[in-house]
């Protein structure tokens, strides 16, 4: 018995032997087929533009005043020989010890009609935190001084130096600082830049400083300029490429895969992945970016520090499709801060008409999140069509202005050159006009097509 188990104990052994060798045999010579898996492939995004906050705000126009009410200006736009030249010098200019220091009648008559200076005008107030980061100044002016529209130098020929005026519109403020800027530089160097170029008439309205207490008020003078000839100025037909909806979801959200896209009945068309949307209307060129969602913001910004955070913000998303400028910071209603940027044609801002919103890219932040931004989506390729326009002189318009009973003249606070832009289908339409700023009424936007040049008359838009 005990012989036949160990028989049997043999052959299964030798059978479990055997199975093993046949599935080692099968293991080896039945490798399984991996697949090999590509990785995905990286679509490489298409660069945008970017820009810094010190190429974005730039003054609008350098006037250069020789005295005897003789005035000449040039725009600031980088292909402007003179604005180069006066820009260099910028970088070296050195202010100290400004204080207050409001004009008296005499001494704004001597300003403005009298004395040799050089003055730089921005197209609305610029905080004095961002001013202090374009220019070097010693001394304590952020906190006494929200912003300025113009910087004044002027020759003192009494004291044979010359000063600097930190001049507020808004707020009806001077404050005078010492300047390391030679009365040779003034007068042998910058003042001869201006001296064959477009000469100017100098508009002025009288008011006084803000104050509760009569005896308190100082006169303050509101002043802009007007070209005492007709100029040439070129009108354009501009073909445009459109931003495409895969670059939108591209630049606004961070993964594409979660967008859908939602038609409203009123043609309102809405990307969104849940939090973010982008808005518009099928017929218009024009989006709203939203992102509500809250998250910790930076507390107690200072405005340059806003304005570089909506710089920051709109480099990153779509970037800067044609060529903008600071425009101007405001409070919003819901307390955050509303930051606009202008767009340029050379030296001449557009506005758009028929709310076509072509002109502007505007930031909406709270607490120092964005959380909303309008701009358009065209982008200005090629000129397809131009033709060359004789504009009309300052007095000319306000020729037109009074005999047509547009507006009374005397309230007029500022008027400038712009073009006027006007989307048609397959093309962009860029006029020159007169923006007219009257007190206390919207602006007036004039065809700014001379009726001396015997062509179409001017128009009222």
């Amino acid at each position: 018995m005990n012989q036949w188990l160990e028989s049997a104990k043999t052959v299964v052994l030798n059978l479990l032997i055997l199975i093993s060798f046949v599935l080692t045999s099968a293991l080896w010579n039945n490798q399984p087929q991996f697949q090999v898996i590509e990785p995905s492939a990286y679509v490489k995004s298409k660069p945008v533009p970017t820009r810094k906050m010190e190429e974005l705000v730039t003054p609008e126009s350098i006037m250069f005043h020789y005295g005897n009410d003789r005035h000449t200006k040039t725009y600031t736009n980088n292909g402007n020989f003179y604005y180069r030249q006066i820009s260099e010098e910028m970088k070296k200019w050195y202010f100290t010890n400004p204080v207050s220091y409001p004009l008296t009648e005499e001494m704004w008559e001597e300003l403005m009609h009298k004395r040799q200076g050089l003055e730089l005008m921005f197209h609305s107030e610029v905080p004095m935190t961002v001013i202090s980061q374009l220019f070097m100044i010693n001394g304590d002016i952020n906190d006494q001084m929200k912003g300025i529209d113009r910087l004044w130098l002027y020759y003192d020929e009494e004291e044979n130096v010359v000063y600097a005026l930190f001049i507020s519109t808004n707020d009806k403020q001077v404050f005078r600082a010492g300047t390391a800027i030679s009365p040779k530089d003034l007068l042998e160097y910058y003042l001869p830049l201006g001296n064959r170029l477009p000469e100017q008439i100098m508009k002025a309205t009288r008011t006084t400083t803000d104050s509760e207490y009569p005896r308190l008020k100082r006169p303050f003078w509101e002043i802009y300029y007007l070209p005492k000839e007709p100029q040439k100025i070129t009108k354009y037909l501009y073909n445009y490429l459109l931003v495409t909806e895969d670059e939108l979801i591209d630049a606004y959200f961070l993964d594409p895969s979660l967008v859908r896209r939602i038609d409203e009945r009123d043609r309102t068309v809405i990307f969104t992945d849940g939090s973010r949307s982008i808005q518009f209307q099928q017929d218009q060129q024009f989006i709203t970016y939203t992102d509500p969602a809250f998250q910790q913001g930076r507390q107690d910004l200072s405005s340059d520090e806003k304005i570089r955070d909506a710089i920051a913000f709109i480099n990153k998303h779509l970037g800067w499709t044609d060529d903008y400028r600071f425009d101007r910071i405001r409070e919003s209603e819901e307390g955050g801060e509303v930051i606009t940027f202008r767009q340029y044609l050379g030296p001449y801002p557009l506005v758009s008409v028929n709310g076509q919103h072509l002109d502007t890219i505007t930031v909406m932040s709270e607490d120092g999140q964005i959380v909303t931004i309008n701009r358009s989506l065209i982008d200005l390729d090629k000129y397809i069509s131009n033709q060359e326009w004789v504009v009309m002189s300052g007095p000319e318009l306000f020729e037109y202005l009074r005999n047509n009973r547009i507006v009374d003249t005397s309230q007029i606070k500022n008027a400038y050159l712009a073009y006027q832009a006007q989307v048609h289908q397959g093309y962009v339409e860029l006029t020159p006009a007169w923006v007219v700023e009257v007190r206390n009424q919207p602006d007036i936007v004039v065809t700014a097509r001379s009726a001396q040049e015997g062509g179409k008359g001017n128009g009222l838009e």
